[in-house]
Parts: C-alpha cells; structure tokens; sequence
C-alpha cells in the first residue's frame, strides 16, 4: 500500500533541508567561536527553527485536523532536529 502522504512528506522534508541549511549558515557566521554557552544557545535555536517550520508548513497546507499528516510531519521534524542536536553537540 502506497503511503498516502508520500508528497506531503517530501514537501516537508525539502523544507526540513532547508532549514538545516540555514543553521549551518548562522552557525558559522554567529556561533562557531562562541564556545560552549554559544553552543547551548545554538541547540535551542535548532529546535525553535524546526518548531517554526513544522507550525508554518502544517498552517500553509492546512493539516491541522489530519492526524495522520501531523504525525508524519512532527515525525520528519523530530527525526531532523535530533540528528542537528546531535551533530552540533559533539562539538562541544
């Protein structure tokens, strides 16, 4: 059976990309010399930028009362924050 949401998840995940992108942006410009205060202040901007992107992305496609979409979307959004989360935080 073909995931129903196939295309709403690739969207999402080219948007999740594109946020990944930008942080690696500001990381280098704002945060790569700051040490580890720096670093704790960047690991929480990793998670308000995924919290915004997944709350514009679920407004803009209107998928507020699809519980199925939501769940795959909360789910990419999760899976790319914890792995920014991660890979920031070994530098430390």
């Amino acid at each position: 059976m073909e995931n129903k949401y196939a295309d709403l998840e690739n969207s999402f995940d080219c948007a999740c990309k594109d946020v990944v992108t930008k942080l690696s942006e500001v990381y280098k410009s704002d945060y790569q010399v700051g040490g580890p205060g720096k670093l704790n202040t960047f690991l929480d901007l990793i998670q308000q930028e995924f919290d915004a992107v997944e709350t514009k992305f679920v407004g803009d496609n209107n998928l507020i009362s699809d519980h199925g979409a939501l769940h795959a979307v909360r789910a990419i959004a999760k899976a790319y924050a914890k792995r920014c989360v991660e890979d920031y935080g070994k530098v430390a």
